[in-house]
């Protein structure tokens, strides 16, 4: 089995692990930036998500492509190191530690997404009830007869109080 197959499927994992460290590091950014409401950072931030995940999926064909042509299939980690067990074991222990790595990015990037998530619906609610407010303040009001028989057109300022004479 040629030894230059492996080492290239280690590259490219690295780069993975590189990836999702970096997807990762992206999402915290964005966790932060939904708190503090700065929405006008927050669509630089997305297209640099969107564009990092269009590199994770090139960088996990590319995986595929290589795990194809050492084993014939397509493979997941655990086979890759069962392989490399049987073919190549000088491999088993450099793919047993990218495996760590990537088994330990995914739940992280996982809880943070499903954190911003949380933070995108509260935020939708919250300027939800911002915007009733605010309609309801400006909006015309109809008029009202008061027990007198007077018209009380209830257009007054919020700021101010106004009696009646």
């Amino acid at each position: 089995m040629g030894t230059q197959k492996f080492h290239n499927l280690i590259e490219v994992l690295d780069k993975e692990i590189n990836a999702y460290t970096e997807l990762k590091e992206l999402f915290e950014e964005k966790r932060e930036i939904l708190k503090k409401a700065k929405s006008d950072d927050l669509g630089v931030l997305d297209n640099k998500i969107l564009a990092l995940n269009n590199k994770i999926k090139e960088l996990n064909n590319t995986r595929k492509n290589i795990g194809t042509e050492i084993t014939g299939k397509e493979c997941n980690m655990s086979e890759f190191i069962e392989f490399a067990e049987q073919n190549a074991p000088d491999f088993v222990k450099q793919l047993e530690d990218r495996k760590v790595k990537i088994c330990k990015l995914i739940p992280e990037i996982t809880l943070l997404n499903q954190q911003n998530v949380e933070l995108l619906k509260h935020g939708i609610i919250i300027t939800n009830k911002m915007l009733d407010t605010i309609i309801d303040a400006f909006s015309p009001q109809g008029s009202y007869y008061n027990e007198t028989g007077k018209t009380d057109t209830r257009d007054m300022d919020m700021w101010t109080i106004s009696e009646e004479i």
